[in-house]
């Protein structure tokens, strides 16, 4: 999805700091409006100069462009999309996915220095937002196993003392009735804990595959001399994706509450917008 560049002297004009229900240009401006249709009409063009000079140098100034786009890209369907899988993550898993996109966004900047190889760079955007979508998974299966180790015991002794009782001869056929009806609910509850903890094991291993096919291919393309070679790697890669795709996608019974949209994307800034560790490094070793 394009963004529209932001129109950084609109957003100067009407910029409103420390939540002011008014811009304080606009007193400015109706300051000097006034002046100069009291005083003398030298005063529009004072204003004027000042005006122009007061836009240019916020519009200009970098700490401001920077909180524009961030407003920019906050109010866009992607960005919006990745925040709410993003944000609910715990440190940790945040500071893995960052790790990983940062390793996305070196091959990314290797790919995008050949058109012939561009193209090739939705495949590393598709790995890295299954990656995120793996993470935030394993975040809502990681809950219904933290569950199941606390009332393990309890659910096994309520199960025992269901048996005792229905063992007895002299159980009233309605009791008799509701404690099956528990003794089921305890039994799909406990096959329920069962299977989250099978399939956190899968996305456990999934996220692993992941970080070291994307660490892997980030090292043969900076090493790549030849674009033969880099395609090889990416076709591997793109191969990979779609295999554990399709996996995520015959999850939806566990994890319905997940965006499956397979049209979405990632916002640009997350593998364009960042400055990559290895070209630091580089700068720095010279």
């Amino acid at each position: 999805m394009t963004t529209k560049p932001p129109s950084y002297w609109w957003a100067a004009f009407t910029a409103r700091p420390f939540g002011m229900p008014i811009p304080p240009n606009w007193f400015g401006l109706a300051t000097f409006a006034m002046l100069g249709a009291v005083l003398s009409p030298g005063f529009f063009i004072v204003g004027a100069g000042l005006e122009i000079a007061y836009l240019a140098w916020l519009a200009n100034n970098k700490r401001f462009r920077a909180t524009v786009d961030a407003k920019v890209r906050a109010l866009q369907p992607d960005e919006q999309r990745y925040r709410a899988l993003l944000d609910p993550l715990d440190a940790a898993d945040r500071a893995r996915q960052a790790a990983l996109e940062q390793r996305a966004s070196d091959i990314v900047a290797s790919l995008d220095k050949s058109p012939v190889m561009a193209a090739h760079a939705d495949s590393v955007e598709q790995l890295v937002w299954l990656h995120l979508r793996l993470l935030s998974a394993l975040e809502a299966i990681s809950r219904v196993v933290a569950t199941a180790k606390k009332e393990s015991a309890r659910l096994a002794d309520q199960e025992t003392s269901i048996d005792a009782r229905l063992a007895a001869s002299d159980v009233d056929p309605d009791l008799r009735r509701s404690l099956e009806q528990q003794k089921a609910v305890i039994d799909a509850r406990q096959a329920a804990h069962i299977e989250a903890a099978r399939r956190k094991e899968r996305i456990d291993a999934e996220l692993s595959r992941i970080d070291q096919q994307v660490a892997l291919i980030r090292e043969q393309t900076l090493l790549a001399t030849d674009e033969s070679r880099i395609g090889s790697s990416l076709d591997a890669l793109t191969a990979s994706f779609n295999e554990a795709n399709r996996w995520l996608d015959s999850q939806r019974d566990l994890i319905g509450s997940l965006d499956f949209n397979d049209s979405a994307s990632l916002p640009r800034h997350v593998l364009r917008g960042r400055t990559s560790r290895t070209a630091v490094s580089e700068g720095e070793s010279r």
